[in-house]
């Protein structure tokens, strides 16, 4: 076996370990690219809602005479008659509230609904 890496010309072996080096490069980046994709891709759904509660620290909502606490399932319909329906998470000092769907978290302005309902 000796024989044959020493039959290999100096040219050869560089270019064998540049191929080498090209294919471990390949290999890390797409490794890197997966780990970054982890990273953005999951969110910790827990600390999400911690600083949502910490924005929106107002539990109880009262609307047209209804009162709606945090944690309830509602649904809103907006000035723009766009529906929206989730848990409610709660209102700021400002008048937004807070609500979280299947797959966002809405703030929107308690002014501009036009109707809130309990699902």
């Amino acid at each position: 076996m000796l024989e044959r890496f020493q039959a290999l010309s100096g040219s050869q072996i560089i270019l064998a370990a540049v191929i080498a080096f090209v294919i471990w490069a390949i290999i890390e980046f797409i490794r890197s690219v997966k780990v970054v994709k982890k990273t953005f891709g999951e969110v910790d759904m827990a600390r999400v809602m911690e600083r949502c509660h910490e924005l929106f620290p107002i539990e109880t909502i009262l609307f047209r005479g209804a009162e709606f606490q945090r944690g309830m399932r509602i649904r809103i319909t907006t000035t723009q008659k766009t529906i929206i329906e989730g848990e409610l998470i709660g209102m700021n000092k400002i008048q937004m509230i807070c609500i979280r769907t299947k797959n966002q978290i809405i703030a929107h302005q308690l002014d501009k609904i036009q109707e809130m309902t309990k699902i």
